[in-house]
Formats: structure tokens, sequence, C-alpha cells
């Protein structure tokens, strides 16, 4: 399903969730949102709202050393240095100090991203005003070259969750972003099909975590062990791993749930059959979590599709397993999604 079918105020709910920053969702109503088509302008608008934001709450600022010849003391005095460039002849000393200041990496990847955008040719209008004047809010910053690496050399306490949601945006748009060599601008690869799996995966499991009570979600242990049935145990390490997306536990109900992202949900010749590799595989997962866990409900299975404008409701009973085929529609208002994700497990 491709990602330019749904719309975009359901493609930011999604990153909220996958990104587990649901608190930060309502940086920017949905209204805000709906004259907006394409992902690169819904990154950049969240960005510049959320540095606003920032500066109207004041901006990190952090200690960094400074070296400076002055014409007093401040801080400690460098006498090598001093003495090596004849400083007192000129009546000034060579001073190291900690200075506090805005330009912290986090700030810095911050401003370089608004920065990258700014070069992005078919930026919304009204979103690259938007970016300009937030860029401006952070003078004083230095641009950098962002890498990958920044990302995990910053370092952010738990009350810092607001810039770490920034940084989530931030690290999607340089990742995104293809550089035309001719001109030195950017343009956006836009979310793959690959890709938005992972971020359906994630929304789906962090959902269930959140907004319902009912049932465990299991999604650290969600690894799958292979029922033995006579298999030398020297043979046992070629078996591939099987992990379910989510497996959500009650006690009355056991649940394997695979979040399958496809460009359609039903397969066959007129699209009207569930798709044989994705049974196969969660009969897989039923039948070796059923051999290998503590005796309890028999486990129950979910293939759950997105969908725009489409519904896909199927129910079978495979080796006395309960499965079932079905989809959330993402074209939705985002109440109904809501509703549809916990009616599937209702």
């Amino acid at each position: 399903m491709s990602v330019e079918r749904i719309p975009i105020a359901n493609v930011y709910y999604l990153l909220c969730y996958a990104w587990r920053h649901v608190e930060e969702r309502d940086l920017v109503q949905l209204d805000a949102l709906s004259e907006l088509e394409r992902v690169h302008d819904l990154l950049g608008k969240v960005l510049f709202e959320g540095t606003f934001r920032l500066a109207r709450q004041g901006c990190d600022r952090g200690y960094r050393e400074v070296r400076e010849e002055l014409a007093g003391i401040r801080g400690k005095v460098d006498v090598g240095r001093t003495v090596k460039r004849a400083l007192r002849s000129r009546g000034r000393v060579a001073c190291a100090f900690e200075e506090l200041t805005p330009d912290v990496l986090h700030n810095r990847i911050l401003r370089s991203t608004l920065s990258a955008l700014l070069r992005v040719r078919d930026l919304d209008g009204d979103v690259r005003a938007g970016v300009r004047s937030a860029y401006g809010k952070l003078a004083g910053v230095t641009d950098v070259r962002v890498t990958r690496r920044m990302f995990d050399r910053v370092q952010l306490d738990r009350n810092r969750r607001y810039y770490r949601f920034l940084l989530s945006v931030c690290r999607l748009v340089h990742e995104l972003l293809l550089v035309e060599e001719r001109f030195g601008n950017y343009r956006f690869a836009g979310l793959t099909d690959a890709r938005m799996s992972t971020v359906y995966e994630n929304f789906v499991i962090e959902f269930y975590r959140r907004e319902q009570d009912r049932f465990r979600v299991n999604w650290r242990g969600r690894t799958i062990r292979w029922s033995r049935d006579g298999t030398h145990e020297d043979e046992r390490p070629r078996l591939p791993r099987m992990e379910a997306d989510v497996i959500l536990e009650a006690k009355d109900r056991r649940i394997i749930l695979d979040a399958k992202y496809y460009a359609e949900a039903l397969g066959g010749r007129f699209g009207g059959k569930l798709r044989s590799d994705n049974l196969y595989q969660l009969l897989a997962y039923l039948r070796n979590r059923e051999a290998t866990e503590a005796p309890g409900p028999v486990h129950e299975g979910i293939l759950l599709y997105p969908t725009v404008g489409q519904a896909v409701s199927a129910r079978v009973r495979l080796e006395g397993h309960k499965i079932q085929a079905r989809s959330i529609d993402l074209s939705k208002d985002w109440k109904d999604i809501h509703d549809d994700m916990l009616q599937i497990i209702a």
C-alpha cells in the first residue's frame, strides 16, 4: 500500500506511536495538516512548530570549554600558551573557561536539519516560511554536516522527551534526503514500503501497549522456540529464528498477532484469498508456541493488514487454532482507527 494514499495526519500519528512519542503528538493540530499532502512537508511543519515551542520555553544549553586570549583572567590560566606566545608583554593572558551556550549537539542537529529543508526545492511555501523563521530562532548554533553517528552521541535525560521526539524527526529527514549533485539542493526519497512496514509494525506494538489493559503485551520476549520433535541439539542452530510482531496474553486468551504491510492485503487471481505465506508462517508460530509454552488457553492468530478504503475480515480454524485476517483502514478518522484497533482484539 502506497504511503501517498494515507492521509498525512494519519501518517503523523503512525510515526508518533512507532517512535513511542504519543505524548508529543499534539505538537501539531490535525487541522493544520489538512492542506499538506507530502511527508517532507509534514516533517518540516513538525520541526518548525517544535522549534518555536523550544524558543518560547528556552532552548537547551550546555557548558563547553572555550580558550581565549584575554586582557584579564577568566577561569584557568594556560601558562604554557601565555609564555609561548609572549602574551604578558602585550598585557594579555591565555585562559580556558567553560561557557554556557545553546551551541550543543542536539541543537546543532536541529538547526542543520532546518537548513537542509530550506534546500528542498519542492517544499510547501508556507512550510518553507516557517522553517526559515525557526532556523533564525536558533541563531548562535553552529550548522554541521549531520551524520548517523551524531544521533547516537546525543545524551538527553528523561525530562528531554520533547527533544528526543524532534531528533527522531530529524533522523528521518536525513535518512530520506537525496542530494542533487548538480544544483546542491535536496529532494526526498519518500517512505518506502520497507520503511513503512517497520513503522506499521512498531505502531501496532506501541498502540496495544498503551491503549488497552486487558492483555499483557509481550513484545520483548516474542521469540518463539521450535518444538523439539526429535531434532538433534547440534542441528537446532540451523533452524531459522521465529519472532512474532506482538504476543497478547490474558488469563483467558493468548493471541499471536502479525502486522503485514502490503500493497494489497489479499492475494490470489481476483484478490480474494488469504496470502499463503502469511498463513503458513502464522500457523508455524501457533503450533510451536503452543508446544513450548506452559499450558493455557489455545493460541489464536491475527493477521493485521493496513488498507485504504478496503475492509478485510476473514475467520478460519486450522489445527484447532482460530485465525483471523483483519484490516485497519488508514483513510478513516483517527478516532475510528483507534476504536477499530481495540475492536479487533475484543
